[in-house]
C-alpha cells in the first residue's frame, strides 16, 4: 500500500501480541520477537485467531524489533531477520485478506537530555527498523505506545521517509491534570502536534484500561480531523495463582466499544491483556448495534 490508497473509514485492529504469546507459553521476560525465529507457527496462530475473531488489521510481532531493544537480548545481529520474518508470518496468516501494520515500539532507552541516546541516533535506529518493515511489504506503519512526544516525533520523522501510511498512538493516563503521558505530554497538544508533523492517523493505546480511554478518546477526537485509533489495555494486571491476569473481560469491553462508536472513532483494537475473544466481542457488538 502507498499513500495513493486510502485507509477505510472504519477498521477493527487486533489485540495484544506479547501478553497473548505469554498466555500461550512464552516465558515472562523473553522478548516476543524471538518467536519469529524460534516458533513462527505460534505467532501465526495468534494472527489467525485475531483474523478469525474479526480483525481487519493485524500488527507484526516486531514491537521491540529495534536495534537497541534487541541488543539487550543479544539479538542485535538479527534485526533484519527478525523484522523480515515478522512480516512474512503476518502475510502468511493474512492470506491477503487483511491489512498488515508494521509495529514499531519505543526504543527502550531514554533520549537526551533524559538519557544517553542522541536524537540523531534515535532517528537512525527507528529508520533502520522501519525500512526493513516497509521493504518486507507491510501496508502501513504503526508507531505505538509512545510515552514521550519527542520520541514519537522522531519515529514519525523516520517513517515519513517512506511512501506508506503512518499512524502514531501515545500512551496516556488519566490524572488530576487530565490525560497525560508519563513525560507530562498533554493529550490535545500531542495529537495536534502529530497531525502537524504528517501523521496519517493518530490515537492512544496501552494505559490503564478502557475507563481511562473513555475519558481520553473524546479529547483526541476533538483535537484532530485525522482518523483515530484507540487500543486500551484490559485493565491493570494482577497476579493470580502465579499468573498475570487482566480484569477487564471481553464482556466488559462492550461499554468501551459503545462509547467509541458514539464518538465516531475510526479504528478500534486492544493492547496488553486483550485477546481474540475481546476482538470477537467488538465485532459482534458492532454488527448488532
Amino acid at each position: 500500500m502507498n499513500r495513493k490508497i486510502k485507509l477505510p473509514e472504519f477498521l477493527f485492529f487486533d489485540g495484544a501480541m506479547g501478553t497473548e504469546l505469554q498466555r500461550r507459553g512464552l516465558p515472562p521476560g523473553t522478548p516476543p520477537e524471538v518467536l519469529n525465529l524460534e516458533n513462527p507457527a505460534l505467532v501465526e496462530e495468534v494472527h489467525r485467531d485475531y483474523i478469525k475473531a474479526g480483525s481487519m488489521v493485524i500488527e507484526t510481532n516486531t514491537f521491540g524489533g529495534n536495534r537497541i531493544r534487541l541488543k539487550r537480548a543479544g539479538l542485535d545481529g538479527k534485526i533484519k531477520e527478525i523484522n523480515e520474518k515478522g512480516v512474512e508470518i503476518a502475510k502468511k496468516a493474512s492470506e491477503g485478506k487483511v491489512l498488515i501494520a508494521g509495529s514499531v515500539g519505543p526504543l527502550g532507552e531514554l533520549i537526551e537530555p533524559y538519557g544517553d541516546i542522541s536524537e540523531e541516533e534515535a532517528e537512525e535506529v527507528f529508520t533502520e527498523q522501519i525500512e526493513i518493515l516497509v521493504k518486507s511489504g507491510v501496508d502501513l506503519i504503526l508507531i505505538e505506545t509512545m510515552i514521550s512526544l519527542n520520541e514519537a516525533l522522531i519515529a514519525l520523522k523516520s517513517a515519513k521517509k517512506f511512501d506508506i501510511p503512518v499512524g502514531v498512538t501515545m500512551s496516556f493516563e488519566w490524572t488530576e491534570r487530565g490525560g497525560r503521558t508519563p513525560f507530562g505530554d498533554e493529550v490535545e497538544y500531542s495529537i495536534k502536534t502529530l497531525e502537524e508533523n504528517g501523521a496519517d492517523f493518530v490515537g492512544a493505546n496501552c494505559g490503564r484500561g478502557f475507563e481511562d480511554m473513555i475519558k481520553i478518546a473524546p479529547i483526541i477526537r476533538r483535537a484532530t480531523t485525522l482518523p483515530v485509533l484507540i487500543q486500551p489495555n484490559a485493565g491493570i494486571p494482577q497476579w493470580e495463582n502465579g499468573k498475570l491476569t487482566y480484569p477487564e473481560t471481553p464482556d466488559k469491553f462492550k461499554i468501551f466499544v459503545e462509547e467509541m462508536l458514539k464518538l465516531n472513532i475510526n479504528f478500534i483494537g486492544g493492547c496488553c491483556g486483550t485477546t481474540p475473544n475481546h476482538i470477537e466481542v467488538f465485532k459482534e457488538f458492532y454488527l448488532k448495534r
